[in-house]
């Protein structure tokens, strides 16, 4: 018995420390949360209320407001705040950030295994919401605010990263992995954490590309004022990305296929965002450079609040590195899913091999002709043409989950029939619904001028079609059994 308790006491040292660590770190981190987050964003707006300050309202606070304040109080015509609101959302923010995780510190202290879990989901959540001030261009947060976001986000990182390999560890040893086994787990945490690490650098410079690619809204779209929203599709990435890297060390090789299929997008849309950059120094940039050298007063204002000085330039090198980013992250995800997608079919799975190729050239092609067609319709329905940045965003999440799941089901992924007929139902409704409203407007234009043919409507009413049409290469996966057994067998090879 004696021998037992010896064996285990550096294992239960070892959890000790490692929940009295999270512990103090997670009373650090509130105790400092307060001063830099709380008490600014949510207490010292209830004393220093700006809307009744502007209106030359008198007011007080009290922790309850009007329930305990005495009569001469409520008959003095002041306006009573109450705290106790603003109090209960804090606790309920600390119950989830703070006390969740040091409970979880004493579960694991004493042996219980889903405190690992949990702890990683909880610092890898910790991590997002750290990056949130960063990402998301909140008018009113200040510097303060979003460095201890960062700072608070890698410390949570290294720790998601720490229980990631504790679970790991024990998984293997419940597993009886062999030598070759556990360093392969090894090789693909040092892949995932890599992946996660370039896609967190993408975004951050994505977020600080963004006011490089032009006006907050989307023509493709038909959205305005969405620089908030390209912070939350940034978010919701990173979110992803981590979610990905954590099972991608469980062999979950889809997460290959996501990093792939999104740092493509990434890198494409952001060589469009340079392609079209270049355009705009050879013909509006040079134009309105000539005209102020002959002394054009308009010119000269112009260049003066769009000409390429160091603002100007320094956007240019974020889309730059957005797109060197991107297309390291699609190099690292498709290097090691070569050996799937390069791998050749049986005789005998010659025929669900070209059904798979024939749906993925349709997923590619339904994007290609849904994006030409909405951008000759847009050129046709908006006095002016301008692409802005949110559309950059609907590139990289369009054309990411598109890749992805072509990535997926040439890896042997079956979940991604079932992404295609999602991603075709909301797609092509909206497709199908457009080339009404094309046909329609040429028919207008038609009558209102005799012997119009308007053959951009007609060639953008076409390209609707004709995605809707590839969205039918779905029915081949469904249809061919045998499709199902090839996609086991090469995801399992």
């Amino acid at each position: 018995m004696s021998t037992a308790v010896k064996e285990m006491s550096p294992k239960s040292s070892m959890n000790k420390l490692i929940a009295l660590g999270v512990g103090a770190f997670s009373i650090v981190e509130a105790i400092v949360a307060y001063f830099i987050v709380f008490h600014p964003l949510y207490i010292k707006p209830v004393f220093h209320n700006t809307t009744l300050d502007e209106q030359g309202i008198s007011y007080t606070v009290k922790f309850f407001g009007k329930l305990f304040a005495s009569e001469a109080e409520k008959a003095s015509g002041q306006v009573i705040i109450s705290l106790l609101d603003t109090v209960i959302n804090i606790a309920i923010i600390y119950l989830l950030i703070t006390v969740i995780p040091i409970l979880l510190a004493v579960f694991f202290n004493k042996g219980y295994a889903f405190a690992k879990t949990y702890l990683t989901a909880v610092f890898g959540t910790k991590t997002i919401i750290g990056m949130i001030p960063l990402l998301v261009p909140f008018p009113y947060l200040r510097n303060s605010i979003r460095i201890f976001g960062v700072a608070d986000a890698v410390i949570c990182l290294c720790a998601c990263a720490f229980f990631v390999y504790l679970n790991s560890t024990e998984f293997a040893e419940d597993m009886l992995y062999t030598e070759s086994e556990i360093n392969g787990m090894k090789q693909r945490a040092k892949t995932g954490g890599l992946l996660f690490v370039l896609m967190a650098l993408l975004v951050v410079f994505e977020k600080f590309a963004m006011s490089g690619y032009g006006i907050n809204w989307s023509i493709y779209l038909g959205w305005s004022d969405q620089q908030l929203t390209q912070g939350y599709v940034l978010v919701g990435l990173l979110g992803i990305a981590i979610v990905a890297s954590i099972l991608y060390v469980r062999e979950a090789d889809w997460a290959l296929c996501f990093y792939g299929g999104f740092g493509a997008a990434a890198a494409l849309s952001n060589l469009f965002a340079i392609i079209n950059k270049i355009i705009w120094i050879n013909t509006t940039y040079k134009s309105q450079k000539a005209l102020a050298a002959q002394g054009d007063a308009a010119a000269s204002e112009w260049i003066g609040q769009n000409g390429m000085g160091a603002t100007w330039w320094r956007r240019f090198i974020f889309i730059i590195l957005c797109f060197a980013v991107g297309c390291a992250i699609t190099f690292f995800a498709v290097k090691h899913l070569k050996s799937k997608l390069m791998a050749k079919p049986a005789i005998d799975e010659k025929k669900p091999a070209l059904i798979v190729l024939i749906s993925v050239g349709g997923l590619i092609l339904s994007f290609i002709f849904t994006i030409v067609a909405i951008t000759m319709w847009d050129k046709k329905l908006y006095s002016e043409f301008v692409i802005g940045a949110m559309d950059y965003m609907y590139f990289i999440v369009y054309g990411g989950i598109t890749l992805f799941l072509a990535l997926a089901i040439l890896s042997g992924y079956e979940f991604s029939k079932w992404g295609m007929l999602g991603i075709y139902i909301v797609v092509g409704a909206a497709n199908f619904n457009t080339i009404f409203k094309v046909f329609g407007a040429r028919s207008g234009m038609a009558a209102a001028n005799p012997g119009y043919i308007g053959y951009d409507y007609i060639i953008s009413g076409v390209m609707f079609i004709l995605s809707l049409v590839c969205c039918l290469s779905i029915i081949l996966l469904f249809v061919f059994k045998d499709v199902g057994n090839y996609l086991y067998n090469k995801r399992n090879s």
